[in-house]
């Protein structure tokens, strides 16, 4: 999948560890899915030997870029230094903005968001239950143009169990 360099696309991982049936997972995250309305979804019950129970959502939602802003460092009548904008602030600026209010929604804390250095992307990560989301999101992470997961745009084939990611 591609996207603009502008867009900020997010991977919000969600787990419902008490939920007993697919449908009732699925009625529990109608809501969140008709609001962010995700370019792709996946749902799945939690293998009986893994880390979570119960059944798990990837949501892949992307955010188009603020009106006036790019990644370039500049809008379209011309930009300012230091990877600002005049009208769309920083590349982690606009890369906090939208991932801020998508923990909100999710009943996360967005100042957990730990951006990385260049500002272009990050991650929300839940050390304990995820009891504070309603949904049970437990993992947030953001790129600025491109799929957290798949960078280069290559489709991924994931075996291991993601303990490294926790």
């Amino acid at each position: 999948m591609r996207f603009s360099p502008d867009d900020v696309v997010c991977r919000v991982a969600l787990n419902l560890g008490r939920v007993r049936t697919p449908e009732e997972a699925l009625r529990a995250w109608l809501p969140l899915v008709s609001e962010l309305r995700p370019v792709s979804m996946r749902f799945e019950a939690a293998g009986p030997d893994g880390l979570r129970r119960g059944y798990l959502a990837d949501f892949l939602v992307v955010f188009p870029p603020p009106e006036g802003g790019t990644a370039e460092g500049g809008t379209a009548e011309g930009g300012t230094a230091e990877g600002g904008t005049a009208e769309g602030g920083t590349a982690r600026d606009r890369l906090l903005a939208p991932v801020g209010e998508l923990a909100r929604r999710l009943g996360l804390d967005p100042a957990a968001f730990e951006v990385d250095e260049d500002g272009l992307g990050g991650a929300l990560n839940v050390k304990e239950e995820p009891d504070g989301s309603p949904y049970g999101a437990y993992l947030v992470l953001a790129l600025t143009g491109a799929d957290p997961l798949n960078p280069e745009g290559e489709q991924a084939d994931y075996d291991d169990t993601g303990e490294d990611l926790l």
